[in-house]
C-alpha cells in the first residue's frame, strides 16, 4: 500500500487538483462568483473560500464587482489578473535567440536577444532563457518555445534545422532541466495561427487553414478551434506538396516550398532584374519586369490553399509570414484565383499581428489546458 505522501490522491496532491480546478473555472469563466466557483467544481463553499484566499494573498485574484444573486445578497465577482500570470516565449530566428516575458493579454515586459548556437541549440536556448527569467519580477508559469519543425508526441522535433543538433532528444525536458521551467514545445506557425484566431485577422473562425510563407512554406489547420495535428503531429507541411503529379522522395525541404519560399522568389526576382532594398515580395509588387514573376507566385499560392480547401473545407484561408507584403491588387488577385477554383470557397485574409502573432499564439496555447499554469505553494 503507497503511503499518503506519495499516493495520487494523498494531501499535497488533492490539494494541487483542487487549486489548479479552481483556477481552471476562473480562467474559462471568469469573473464569477465564490458560489458559482463551488458549482463548477463541484467542491464545497468552504474548499472554495480556502483556496480563492490563497490566490489573493498570492496575488493572482482581484475582486471586480458584485452581482445580484436570487437569494438577495450580492455576491462578489473575481477574475484572474492577467498581468500576474507571466510566460517565457522563446523564438529562434536569424541566428539569435528571442526570450520575451509575457502576461496573459500577451504584454510583452521584457525581452533579451542572444546569439544561438545551432551547434549546441539547448544550451544557448536555456541560457537565453535563464537570463531573462532571473530578472523577472513574477516567477514564469511555463517556457514556450516556438520551433520551425515538427514536435512529435514523445517531445523530440523533426525537420527543425535550428535544433539539427538536438535531433532525437527529449527537447522539452531537457530544457525543463536546465531552466526549471515546465516546457511547451510548439510548432511557430501553429502558434501564429493561434494568435491570429485570438486576437487577429481570424478572430473567432473556428474552421481555417493559415499558410505561413518564408523561409519555407508550412500550414496551419485548425478544427473546431484546435489544431489539427495528424498521427504523427505532420499535418500541414504544404511545402512538401510535389510541384508536379507526380510524387517524389522527399528531403529535408519539400519541392513546394523549394519553388514558391520567400529565398526562391528572390532568386527568380533576381534573375529577372529586380534589385535594392526591402521585403521582396513587396518589391516584386511594384516591379513592371517580375509581373510575370508576380502572377506565377500568385497561382502557386492560391494553389496550395485550393488543395487544403478541397481536402478540409475551411471557413477561411489566412495568409501569413512574407506574403502579407502583398500590395492590394495582388491580395485581391491571390482571393480571386482561390474562390474561382475552390468549390465552397473560403473567404480570404491576410495575418495583421505581426511579430507579435506567436507571443498571442503561446498564451492561446497554454490556455488550452488553464488549470495547469497555477501551481499551489507548498
Amino acid at each position: 500500500m503507497l503511503s499518503t505522501s506519495h499516493a495520487p490522491t494523498g494531501r499535497r496532491e488533492l490539494r494541487r487538483i483542487r487549486v489548479e480546478s479552481v483556477v481552471g473555472a476562473l480562467l474559462s469563466q471568469g469573473p464569477i462568483s465564490r458560489t458559482d466557483l463551488a458549482a463548477a467544481t463541484g467542491y464545497s463553499p468552504s474548499t472554495v473560500t480556502g483556496i480563492v484566499h490563497e490566490l489573493q494573498e498570492l496575488g493572482y485574484l482581484h475582486e471586480v464587482g458584485q452581482r445580484e444573486s436570487t437569494g438577495g445578497r450580492r455576491r462578489t465577482l473575481m477574475e484572474i489578473d492577467r498581468s500576474a500570470v507571466v510566460l517565457v516565449v522563446a523564438e529562434i530566428s536569424r541566428g539569435s535567440v528571442r526570450a520575451s516575458l509575457v502576461d496573459l493579454d500577451a504584454s510583452v515586459l521584457e525581452t533579451r536577444e542572444s546569439v544561438f548556437d545551432a551547434e549546441d541549440p539547448v544550451a544557448s536556448t536555456a541560457r537565453a532563457v535563464s537570463e531573462l527569467t532571473a530578472a523577472a519580477p513574477r516567477s514564469p508559469a511555463r517556457l514556450v518555445l516556438a520551433l520551425p519543425g515538427v514536435v512529435g508526441n514523445d517531445g523530440t522535433v523533426s525537420l527543425a534545422p535550428d535544433f539539427a543538433a538536438a535531433s532525437g532528444s527529449e527537447l522539452a525536458g531537457e530544457l525543463n532541466r536546465r531552466t526549471g521551467l515546465k516546457v511547451t514545445l510548439e510548432n511557430d506557425v501553429n502558434l501564429v495561427a493561434l494568435g491570429e484566431r485570438s486576437a487577429g485577422a481570424a478572430a473567432g473562425v473556428d474552421d481555417l487553414v493559415l499558410i505561413h510563407v518564408a523561409e519555407g512554406i508550412g500550414a496551419t489547420i485548425l478544427s473546431g478551434g484546435r489544431i489539427l495535428h495528424g498521427a504523427t503531429r505532420s499535418a500541414g507541411e504544404v511545402g512538401f506538396l510535389p510541384v508536379a503529379p507526380r510524387p517524389l522522395p522527399h528531403g529535408n525541404r519539400g519541392p513546394f516550398e523549394a519553388a514558391w519560399s520567400t529565398p526562391a522568389i528572390a532568386a527568380a526576382a533576381q534573375s529577372a532584374g529586380l534589385d535594392g532594398d526591402g521585403p521582396v515580395i513587396a518589391r516584386m509588387c511594384a516591379d513592371e519586369r517580375t509581373q510575370r514573376l508576380r502572377d506565377d507566385v500568385l497561382d502557386a499560392w492560391a494553389w496550395a490553399a485550393v488543395v487544403c480547401a478541397c481536402v478540409l473545407n475551411p471557413a477561411l484561408v489566412v495568409f501569413s509570414g512574407d506574403a502579407v507584403d502583398l500590395d492590394d491588387p495582388a491580395r485581391s488577385a491571390l482571393a480571386s484565383r482561390i474562390r474561382a477554383a475552390a468549390p465552397s470557397a473560403p473567404n480570404v485574409a491576410f495575418a495583421s499581428l505581426g511579430t507579435t502573432g506567436i507571443l498571442h499564439g503561446a498564451v492561446a496555447r497554454v490556455l488550452e489546458d488553464p488549470s495547469a499554469l497555477i501551481s499551489p505553494a507548498d
